[in-house]
């Protein structure tokens, strides 16, 4: 019906119009039940920097709510000829003063451009991303990348209180506006739909909201994801109360869309609701979940070692080897390269002493005694060099508290197993009402970001990152490695929740948020009196992502203010702010290519940083392609044969670089693929790419909408 309405108005005929207008206002005083809503004209998204061709849809970026316009003919010395899609007179502009129009379900062919990074991590930590993009068209182009991958999705959309806070094809929607509960859950849908491809099995969504349009979300996610379990938990964040007519609300509300897997997934309490940890607990959380799945192991870790029968239940035993099946299990030496190293034991006391230090993966390792000590290394039963489940530091912490002991000797292969023991986890299931004083969004989200920005006013609203730590803890907390994504990013919250996580238990967790760079429709009045648009520098420095996302994300890594100055104050747990965190952080900016400009060299370099991000953007990204017909940049994850008739120096290039996880080949022909494929190491994750490049991201289609 929103749809109709739309084309209505777009009827030049007056008296055409009114009748119209009139039957349509008779047919929706039709009572209808359920979740109802309309789907509306298409949304629409500016390409910026890709000239108009005959056919085109078009807007004037001097009336950026106005018109939109079909190119009718190029002229000379860039003008265009363009007619207003509802029809009227020809009208005659320049190229450079128009945007470039897609609808949804239109084809696209984005990229991702590197614009930026901060890099305080060790060389081999993978990095943060945060994109400055549409967020439907970037949801696309991650499920390219992260299909089946994401371990936890955050977001906080808009809340639509009329407030004119946000737009639907490039209009502000307001109390006035009769469709606006319908326009938010049109633009909700297609998003969720996206966002359920990207969760793993065991995923989990949550969705903050407030009381405008928490009825509604909770029905559009029982619609969106109807096999899984819904939870709604209720999160003070304004203690004081809001003014309100009646009465004063409080709280705020978030969905958690949980898959039904038969187990249990939301297992622990966040870190300040929860009772304190042990510092044994904490380390534990360097293992991976899967780590975990050979209970057999666990059995006889803890019948092997005498010391079980003092506390068997008030400790859980496990084995010190990381395990883990199948060619991407993370419990390998190129995985964790810090992790495999020499532990020492003393057979005749059956004692373990301590540890020795991580070698490099090109060196052998060592099985000489020292004096009465014996190396005992992280090797599986049939050789594989494996690592260990701690680093170095924790180890030797472990053996030192009297947590780690000389577990069972294997007669046959002369090699010993080593166990450790934790506390055994309180498993105490969250309630579903938070009230913390660290949820407060006023101290711990407007001030925080004031602290760390220099300055009030650049950001409405933004949450208290100790709530998103939370919500996020009570998914990927027994999840180190996880892949976190927020695609209504905001000022960067949920980047500054995962670092926290990673330093309480120093976890490898990755977010990948996507935000736009929306002006505030007050200050986008005055840039327009000023002669600058969306698309001018001096008009984009005033976006969000300009003013708050990248100088936040920037602040919280380095401790240090865009003017210089250090973040005063310290965290809730004692840690000063401008300490900052040991993380890197590569920002990126969504581009669209022209397919009719771009030569075959240029696509395939402008889609390196996608690839680099889905091999775990770790290291250098890489850069032209190189006349070898392949590239396996140094010091990254992945690498891509350009040529098959490079196929063989390309294998022999891969399996030289064990630290390698995903591989691309360019091909047309799908038998070459797999025959190519069966013959590298399948520890890889191996994939196609077309020779045609728009053919492997022609991702915005309507069959796919």
């Amino acid at each position: 019906m929103a749809r109709i309405d739309d084309l209505v108005t777009q009827i030049a005929d007056k008296a055409l119009r009114q009748k119209l207008e009139a039957a349509l206002a008779d047919m929706k005083r039709r009572q209808r039940f359920g979740l109802v809503f309309e789907e509306h004209v298409p949304e629409t998204s500016a390409l910026l920097h890709i000239s108009p061709a005959v056919g085109s849809t078009v807007q004037r970026r001097s009336d950026p709510d106005g018109t939109l316009y079909q190119v009718k003919a190029l002229r000379s010395r860039g003008g265009v000829t363009i007619e207003p899609e509802g029809g009227g007179e020809v009208e005659i502009a320049t190229a450079k003063d128009l945007m470039l129009i897609k609808r949804f379900g239109d084809p696209i062919f984005p990229t991702l451009t590197p614009i930026g990074s901060v890099r305080r991590g060790p060389v081999d930590r993978p990095h943060h991303a945060i994109i400055n993009g549409e967020n439907f068209h970037t949801l696309q182009l991650l499920v390219y990348l992260y299909e089946g991958q994401v371990d936890c999705i955050y977001i906080d959309p808009p809340y639509n209180t009329g407030a004119r806070d946000w737009k639907y094809n490039n209009r502000y929607v307001d109390k006035k506006d009769a469709w606006r509960h319908s326009k938010w859950l049109s633009m909700m849908e297609k998003r969720l739909r996206l966002a359920k491809r990207l969760l793993k099995p065991d995923g989990v969504l949550i969705c903050t909201i407030d009381e405008h349009e928490v009825n509604h979300l909770g029905m559009l996610m029982e619609k969106t994801f109807p096999q899984y379990l819904h939870y709604m938990i209720t999160i003070v964040i304004n203690p004081k109360g809001r003014e309100k007519a009646n009465f004063a609300p409080v709280d705020e509300f978030a969905f958690f869309v949980v898959p039904d897997t038969g187990q249990d997934i939301i297992l622990r309490s966040p870190s300040h609701i929860a009772e304190q940890e042990t510092t044994e607990t904490n380390i534990a959380e360097e293992e991976d979940a899967e780590a975990l799945e050979d209970e057999d192991d666990v059995e006889e870790a803890e019948a092997a070692d005498g010391a079980a029968e003092e506390s068997a239940d008030e400790w859980e035993y496990r084995h010190a080897r990381r395990r883990g099946g199948g060619a991407e299990s993370s419990s390998y030496r190129e995985k964790r390269p810090n992790q495999f190293y020499p532990i020492f034991i003393d057979e005749k006391k059956r004692t373990v002493v301590r540890v020795g230090s991580s070698i490099p993966l090109n060196r052998a390792p060592n099985f000489r005694r020292v004096g009465s000590l014996r190396p005992i290394w992280p090797i599986d039963s049939e050789g594989r060099q494996r690592c260990w489940g701690f680093i170095p530091p924790s180890m030797q912490s472990m053996i030192d508290q009297g947590n780690v002991f000389l577990g069972k000797y294997h007669e046959k292969r002369d090699d010993w197993t080593i166990n450790y023991r934790i506390p055994k986890k309180n498993t105490r299931k969250l309630k579903t009402v938070w009230w913390e004083k660290a949820h407060d969004a006023g101290t711990h989200g407007t001030e925080l970001l004031k602290k760390l920005l220099g300055r009030p006013g650049l950001f409405p609203f933004p949450k208290s990152v100790y709530a998103v730590k939370d919500c996020l803890a009570a998914v990927v907390r027994s999840r180190p490695n996880a892949l976190i994504l927020d695609f209504f990013a905001g000022s960067g919250t949920t980047f500054h929740a995962t670092c926290l996580l990673n330093a309480e238990d120093g976890g490898s967790r990755r977010s990948v948020l996507v935000t736009n760079n929306e002006v505030e429709e007050k200050v986008a009045r005055i840039l327009h009196k000023q002669g600058f648009y969306h698309g001018d520098s001096d008009f984009e420095k005033h976006g969000i992502f300009a003013q708050a996302t990248r100088p936040r994300c920037q602040a919280v890594i380095t401790g240090v203010r865009p003017d210089g100055k250090k973040v005063v104050g310290a965290h809730i747990d004692g840690r000063p702010v401008a300490r900052g965190f040991e993380e890197n952080l590569e920002f990126f900016r969504v581009d669209y290519l022209d397919p009719d400009e771009v030569d075959l060299g240029s696509q395939f370099e402008a889609i390196f940083p996608a690839l680099w991000l889905a091999a775990g953007g770790v290291g250098d990204r890489g850069k032209a392609v190189e006349d070898s017909g392949m590239l396996v940049p140094q010091g990254s994850r992945y690498a891509v044969l350009f040529r098959e008739e490079q196929f063989r120096r390309f294998r022999k290039a891969v399996e030289s670089r064990p630290d390698l996880s995903h591989v691309w080949i360019v091909t047309d022909s799908e038998d070459a693929f797999a025959e190519m494929r069966a013959a590298l190491p399948p520890r890889l994750v191996t994939s196609m790419l077309y020779r045609d490049y728009l053919r492997n991201f022609r991702i915005n289609t309507r069959q796919n909408l």
